[in-house]
Parts: C-alpha cells; structure tokens; sequence
C-alpha cells in the first residue's frame, strides 16, 4: 500500500530546529512533531474512508504551513522499495554544510578529519570533525585520529534530520516491507557514497593536501564496514591506518 508522505521544517538561520510529519495510508493518517534530531511525538487515526483519510492527510499540511513550517520533502512512498539515492543526496548536503559549520565555528582550527556515524540498527547519523591542533592536544595520540568518538567537534548534526527521518520510516510502526539486511547495507553505502561524492568535489582538499586529511564513516558497536577506508581516503591516509593498525600488533 503506497503512502502520501510530507515533511515540514522551522529553522534557525539555515538549520532544521523544529519538524512535522504527516503520512496517509489507506485509511489510516500517523503524523509526528519535535525538535530536530528527536523521535518526536505521534498520533495515529483512521478514519471511515480513504477520501477522508486523505483530507485530514491535507489539512495537516496546511496547518503546518499556517504555523510557519516550510515544506521540505514530498512524497509518494513505496514500502516495498526504500530510496537509497534519495539518502545519499540528503547525507551529502547535511555533510557539505556540517563541514561548513565546523569550519566557520572554529576559525583558528585546522579541520583535517570528519565523520559520519551511525549505529548497527541503521537508525542514527550524525557527524564529528576534528582538527590537527585537537590531535596534538590529545592524551590519545595518533589513536585519536582513528576513534571519532573522541574527536572535538560536532557542529551541524541538525542538517541530518531530512536524513533521519527518511532512516526513521524503517524504524516506526509503519507500512514497510524492504530486507532489513538489505536497507542496513544499503544505508552504510548511501553514506559512504555521499562522503567520496563531497570528496570528488574537493570539500576536503585535493593532491598533497588531501593526503593529510581523513574521512571516515563508522557504525558504533559494530564492526568497520568492508572497502570504506579505501574508498573514503588517498592511499597515504590508508597506508597511515594500517601502520596505526600493525602498531597494536606489534
């Protein structure tokens, strides 16, 4: 059964702050509201007839609209089928203007590293970035470079709520019949992806510059994902891990 779905957003300056959802299916209207990067509240109604259902569906949106809410993202969702490009677009945009935010947040920085993170379950992404001055700071040493947890910075998380909330359809009590290996997978890749996308752009440096940054994507709790150090870094950053890595061997 394919759902009508729409997304709201307040914002403060050029960051999500506040958000509404609303999605119709059959006969059914689920809507949820809160801040960004939040679960947010529910409601679930059903209604005597899809006509019906579909014009509360509205209703919302204008209400959202009539509140100062700008729509962000609509459409018709398929639960068969989980748009994959669709996320890696989202994450590449929130990554572009994370980096951006950290940048301009630490001005006598040097970012020379950022992350993206998220969890075993496919549900959560946020980001991290650090730079060379935090690295020589660090009581972890060349560790630290490899660990994003324990890097200093995290501006721009709120730029990944459109992102999550697309996450968020597999997660909730709705219609949503994809593999769940399948989306697990497919989500690591979309992330991966979107970080080599900002890369190509040359958002993190390019020739001998490049070779002295790094770009990660992690899933906390869990094993690192096959081929992304490789595909995320010049060969003088892979190189620089697996000596880190050999190091703990020895």
């Amino acid at each position: 059964m394919h759902s009508n779905y729409s997304l709201f957003y307040t914002f403060d300056g050029d960051r999500p702050a506040r958000f509404r959802e609303a999605r119709v299916f059959g006969t059914t209207v689920w809507t949820a509201s809160g801040a960004a990067m939040t679960w947010g509240e529910e409601t679930r109604n059903d209604y005597a007839s899809e006509a019906e259902a579909h014009a509360v569906y509205l209703a919302h949106g204008r209400a959202a609209l009539a509140d100062g809410y700008v729509l962000a993202r609509e459409s018709v969702i398929d639960p068969a089928v989980f748009d994959f490009a669709l996320l890696q677009t989202l994450v590449a945009d929130a990554a572009r203007l994370a980096v951006e935010a950290a940048r301009r947040a630490h001005p006598d920085q040097h970012i020379d590293a950022f992350a993206l993170v998220s969890d075993d379950g496919a549900m959560t992404i946020g980001c991290m970035a650090n730079s060379r001055e935090a690295l020589v700071a660090s009581e972890y040493g060349e560790e630290m470079l490899w660990n994003p947890a324990e890097w200093a910075f995290e501006e721009g998380g709120e730029y990944f709520d459109s992102a999550y909330r697309l996450l968020l359809q597999a997660h909730r009590d709705l219609p949503f019949d994809v593999d769940f290996a399948t989306f697990r997978s497919g989500v690591f890749d979309a992330c991966i992806a979107a970080l080599a996308q900002l890369d190509t752009e040359g958002i993190f440096g390019t020739a001998a510059q490049r070779d002295e940054r790094v770009l990660l994507f992690e899933v906390s709790d869990s094993e690192p994902v096959a081929g992304a150090m490789a595909r995320l870094n010049p060969p003088a950053v892979v190189a620089r891990f697996e000596a880190w890595m050999a190091s703990w061997v020895d």
